[in-house]
């Protein structure tokens, strides 16, 4: 039984590690795309909504989908 209870223990705080690294990853790759925008060259805004819907909200995805465990 203690063995399960150090492994249920270790797995959350490996999952809180994930969830902590990829909420920081979103963070910045919600304001690399914002400051794409803010560039304003050809094609900064198009780069920007790229990483806005394929990167920053398949973390948020996946953030919410280890919240949930």
């Amino acid at each position: 039984m203690r063995r399960i209870r150090a492994a249920r223990a270790e797995a959350r705080s490996a999952l809180e590690e994930a969830l902590a690294r990829l909420t920081e990853v979103r963070s910045m790759v919600v304001v690399a795309a914002a400051a794409l925008r803010e560039q304003n060259a050809d094609l900064d805004a198009d780069i920007a909504r790229l990483l806005r819907r394929s990167v920053a909200d398949g973390i948020a995805e996946q953030i919410e989908r280890l919240r949930r465990l």
